[in-house]
């Protein structure tokens, strides 16, 4: 009875682990599906700003006030400066919402990658559940079937046991010669070494990594220097980091940065992004990561390489690993 229990509990917890991994592979190959449709729409985006007009004229003004505000304060951090960049991060936010909205197409695209967004905020929060839930299911299975092991070598050791009782009663010649003992199960420590993993850069998005260390900066900071190559002329630029920090969904707070270019479509700027849901956006493109824990709260640097206009990628880090 206890065997046959123990049986129905492995094979439970077995089918539930079957059913995870299946769930798991299905949400993986929707997740790919989702960012490869947010990117075709930031590509489409891209190439469907509107048409020039007023509206556009007063958000590249309010572009240029912002930039140089950004400048003044970070010259001088005065209250004082601080207050004319606020003002004019407030009246870009307005300015490029208006010319956003100068097209009905960019609006329905950007409906649709706002609901994009959306979904797959929502499978990888899933998958990050089942990822909790397959590692204990699993040692659940091995527990069990273990444990069915033992209860089965235990039955058959007994049945063995019972052979040679009867087999000793019913030969009457000879004395039965002793039968050897089984051999018991050899233990062997088969658990593998634990070893320390190095760090490794962690891609919060499709062309948005998360770099860990000091060694994996000085890398990227050298491969930064070979893309800027000769021209290190730092280009002022309209390039505007948009950073959207969500709590249960619900938007809980906007802030912009400003880009420095630093040579051959190079940019270099600085942001605090928030634990969980944070939504980047850099001109049409855009980035949906889950900030860890670890890493939330404190100044990142966030390089740009934007030679590829339609999918620029992104490399932030702590700045306290800035050589």
């Amino acid at each position: 009875m206890c065997l046959f229990s123990g049986h129905t509990l492995a094979q439970g917890a077995a089918q539930e682990l079957a059913k995870l991994e299946s769930r798991q592979s299905a949400l993986l190959g929707k997740m790919q599906q989702l960012r490869q449709e947010s990117q075709d729409l930031s590509e489409t985006m891209a190439n469907t700003e509107p048409a020039d007009g007023p509206e556009k004229t007063a958000y590249e003004e309010a572009v240029a006030i912002f930039e140089e505000a950004s400048e003044t304060y970070e010259a001088e951090p005065t209250s004082t400066n601080k207050s004319r960049l606020r003002n004019a991060e407030f009246k870009l936010h307005l300015a490029e919402r208006k010319y956003r909205s100068g097209s009905e197409e960019l609006r329905k695209l950007e409906a649709r990658q706002d609901a994009v967004e959306t979904e797959l905020i929502a499978v990888r929060r899933e998958l990050d559940t089942i990822a909790e839930r397959i590692p204990r299911l699993e040692q659940q299975v091995a527990v069990q079937r273990a444990r069915e092991r033992e209860q089965a070598e235990a039955a058959r050791r007994a049945a063995a046991a019972q052979a040679r009782n009867e087999s000793k009663a019913t030969q009457q010649a000879d004395a039965p010669q002793p039968a050897p003992a089984p051999a018991g199960p050899q233990h062997q420590n088969t658990a593998p070494a634990k070893t320390a993993a190095l760090a490794e850069p962690v891609e919060l998005d499709k062309g948005f990594v998360l770099l860990t260390n000091k060694a994996q900066v000085l890398t990227e900071l050298a491969n930064l220097q070979l893309r800027i190559g000769g021209d290190s002329l730092k280009i002022r630029s309209n390039k505007i980091l948009n950073v959207r920090h969500f709590v249960d969904g619900k938007e809980a707070e906007k802030n912009s940065h400003r880009f420095k270019g630093l040579g051959n479509y190079q940019y270099r700027a600085t942001a605090v992004l928030h634990e969980g849901e944070n939504r980047i956006r850099v001109s049409f493109s855009r980035w949906n990561i889950d900030m860890p824990a670890d890493f939330a709260g404190q100044e990142l640097v966030i390089l740009m390489d934007a030679s590829d206009r339609n999918s620029p990628k992104i490399v932030c880090y702590p700045s306290a690993l800035d050589p």
